[in-house]
């Protein structure tokens, strides 16, 4: 996708350095915890507006149900959700996002850096550069800046094969986005990538100077505590944490990584800067049913973790006009029937899903797993009461531990806990690997 167009550039060196603190009308999300923000596909985001159903919604069901960021919906409320400048910069259709209540809900921008590490996106110059920047700051209230993947050195359809290409030309879309920007229209977040920890400190040399309000965390490292606190004290002892407002993790979802990040997020808040947030995405909720044919099932706690679990998703002629109930708990999941999503009988080829049926699916995953991100932090509430954890000790450990290394703030305080970090990397699941902006579907 080439995105060249002709609208003259503007330059304004103004820096957004004082904006004030955001605060989500009804944020279903606590304040204290890190908070889980999906990555929606465009097409769901537009069928919801537009309503246009073929066949009646289920009973009890209204279109507006289906819009969770709607701060009055009756039947899942998030305040959160990324939307990708790569995936939706030529959409011209409306959607729940371009006409939300920007007072009752936030959206992270993506700026296309996936795209551009899949060579489905091509950066011609500052006119293109200008247009991903505009798109930004119209539709976000927090953006990445405009990076190149170091992913990127592994795709064979990217143009990028070398570190320090990819390096050279997220310096120039830094320097642009610095120079071009508008105040206060947007919070930028500065992307930090690399796939080893010698070139990620590179990277991070090299853009940490820029005047941005936020850290977002891409390459191979994001999924990594260790790595994490590492670059949180670094970070600290620079003063480039303090007076910073967002710190976003791309890519990652699993149930310990939820847990990490509120214990991290709450340690900042403790020690370093108290209005600080963290954040986290991924798009598997449409991703496994989209690829996989999975729906997310329960949640399993156990002394040795917590999954997610997932299975194949109802689909067989047999459902078809029935009346038994969808297995699988969640606000919609608890009103389908099986006639809602099976529907094709005649002339049954693979499936018996129409569009409407994948579009329930998809609210039933997304549900499935925020509903299991705030169970955990409930268990993980309770447990560190007494600091005592009989539900995946492993993070438990780790909890206790990211408190006290970013209280101490030393990388001696941070490496007498190797073996902590070490059990954590061991227990997580395949999902943790997924990667940034994962999803590409015109369904």
């Amino acid at each position: 996708m080439n995105i060249h167009q002709t609208e003259p550039l503007a330059q304004n060196p103004e820096r957004s350095t004082n904006m004030p603190i955001f605060t989500l009308d009804k944020d279903p999300t606590p304040k204290d915890q890190a908070i889980y923000i999906p990555s929606v596909t465009p097409a769901y985001a537009i069928s919801v507006l537009k309503s246009q159903w073929k066949r009646s919604l289920p009973q009890g069901i209204s279109n507006s149900d289906l819009n969770f960021l709607r701060s009055d919906n009756k039947l899942m409320r998030l305040g959160h959700v990324m939307s990708s400048a790569g995936q939706a910069l030529n959409q011209t259709q409306d959607c729940i996002i371009t006409t939300r209540n920007r007072k009752q809900s936030f959206v992270i921008g993506d700026s296309g850096g996936y795209q551009i590490a899949t060579g489905k996106l091509d950066i011609n110059g500052d006119r293109d550069r200008l247009k991903i920047l505009h798109w930004l700051e119209k539709h976000t209230d927090a953006a990445m800046t405009l990076d190149v993947p170091t992913a990127s050195i592994n795709n064979p359809h990217s143009k990028y094969n070398r570190f320090a290409d990819c390096l050279k030309d997220n310096l120039e879309h830094l320097e642009f986005f610095a120079k071009h920007r508008t105040a206060g229209a947007t919070r930028f977040l500065n992307v930090l990538q690399g796939t080893t920890t010698p070139n990620s400190d590179i990277w991070f040399d090299k853009v940490k100077h820029y005047p941005f309000e936020g850290w977002a965390f891409g390459g191979n490292l994001r999924h990594n505590f260790y790595n994490l606190c590492r670059r949180i004290i670094q970070m600290a002892d620079q003063k480039l944490l303090q007076d910073k407002h967002w710190i976003h993790i791309l890519g990652t979802n699993t149930l310990d990584t939820a847990i990490g990040l509120t214990a991290l997020q709450r340690a900042i808040n403790r020690h370093i800067n108290p209005n600080l947030r963290i954040s986290y995405d991924t798009s598997s909720p449409f991703r496994i049913l989209g690829q996989w044919h999975q729906v997310y099932t329960i949640p399993k706690f156990s002394a040795e973790g917590m999954t997610l679990q997932s299975a194949e998703a109802p689909d067989m002629p047999a459902y078809v006009g029935s009346d038994i109930r969808f297995p699988w708990p969640s606000q919609l999941g608890d009103i389908l029937k099986l006639s809602d999503i099976c529907v094709v009988k005649k002339g049954f080829k693979s499936t018996t899903y129409d569009t409407q049926s994948l579009y329930y699916l998809y609210h039933h995953n997304l549900a499935s797993l925020c509903n299991a991100i705030a169970l955990a932090n409930r268990v993980f509430d309770s447990e560190s009461i007494a600091h005592t954890h009989n539900i995946a000790r492993p993070v438990g450990s780790l909890v206790e531990a990211i408190n006290q290394i970013i209280k101490v703030g030393t990388m001696d305080s941070l490496n007498k806990f190797r073996g902590t970090f070490n059990a954590v990397r061991a227990i997580q699941s395949a999902d943790d690997d997924l990667d940034r902006r994962d999803l590409e579907t015109s369904q």
